[in-house]
């Protein structure tokens, strides 16, 4: 209350007034109304649901890479107890240098390494001999990112005993491994898959995306790609986010791009730039099957 000046008693000012006063400070201004209740009410669920349903997406995916990285670990292990009671090799079927790469022949047969067998040069064939030879299931070679099945090796009372490859490469791996079968230039420059190969060296992955236009390309994409440019050239199991690779001492790593080997090698293409193909040179990965 403001003291007058001239001496005079303070004049009070009427309630009425500081009510007016009030309700011109804050004009404009209103509650909720009933249809605001109501629209809120309709689009919270809506976006609790979405929230939700995205942080759900985010955790199983989290999870499945966790659950890949294990598989290919259990790969690694299996590799390393077959290459310990192999000579420190790799396995591989049939091997005829210069021929090219294939994979998906031969299951129904009971022998491997017989005529009626896989072709040669069969780079899945080559990873079946460790359903074959260690205690190991099908399982583990399927990516729960993938649509791939496990292999129940034809049915009935089959076993991997009396199969010689994956019933069907592209339902039953998830998978891609280094092929083991060099030509003769590139074995005339060192290239031997064995269990000493370095930290570096990249001896399985996701599965190779391979060629398939507008949906991926391996050979189109470059080290100084971004994100979504780089999808084309990763697996397409993770949202082509990027692949778990297995190297060469056993460890495994989630990576967003293909350029993981050896100096940046690509681990999808040989270093001629080619998919089905043979290694180049002792460094150089590539993973098969690829994606068709």
């Amino acid at each position: 209350m403001k003291r007058p000046t001239d001496g005079r008693p303070p004049r009070a000012i009427p309630l009425g007034a500081c009510a007016r006063a009030n309700c011109a400070g804050t004009r404009g201004r209103r509650g909720m109304t009933y249809l605001d209740v109501l629209v809120l009410a309709a689009v919270l669920p809506i976006a609790s649901v979405f929230l939700v349903s995205c942080m759900t997406c985010g955790s199983r995916e989290t999870a499945n890479r966790v659950k890949c990285a294990s598989n290919l670990r259990q790969i690694g292990q299996a590799l390393l107890l077959y290459s310990n009671e192999n000579a420190k090799a790799y396995p591989r079927t049939t091997y005829v240098p210069g021929a090219k790469p294939v994979w998906g022949t031969g299951a129904p047969a009971t022998r491997p390494f017989d005529s009626n067998g896989p072709q040669p040069n069969d780079v899945t064939a080559a990873l079946f001999l460790l359903l074959r030879t260690q205690e190991i299931t099908s399982e583990i070679f399927v990516c729960p990112s993938a649509n791939e099945e496990r292999d129940n090796y034809g049915g009935g009372s089959n076993s991997p005993l009396n199969r010689s490859n994956f019933t069907d490469v592209k339902k039953n791996l998830s998978y891609s491994f280094t092929n083991p079968y060099p030509d003769t230039p590139a074995a005339n420059k060192g290239y031997k898959l064995t269990n000493e190969r370095s930290a570096e060296f990249a001896v399985a992955a996701d599965k190779n995306p391979g060629v398939r236009g507008k949906e991926s390309n391996v050979l189109t994409v470059k080290p100084s790609n971004n994100g979504n440019q780089m999808k084309l050239g990763n697996s397409g199991c993770h949202d082509r986010d990027g692949q778990n690779v297995l190297y060469g001492e056993g460890h495994v790593e989630f990576q967003n791009n293909p350029f993981v080997g050896v100096k940046g090698d690509n681990i999808y293409t040989s270093q001629s730039g080619q998919v089905s193909a043979s290694p180049v040179g002792p460094e150089d990965s590539v993973l098969l099957p690829a994606d068709e």
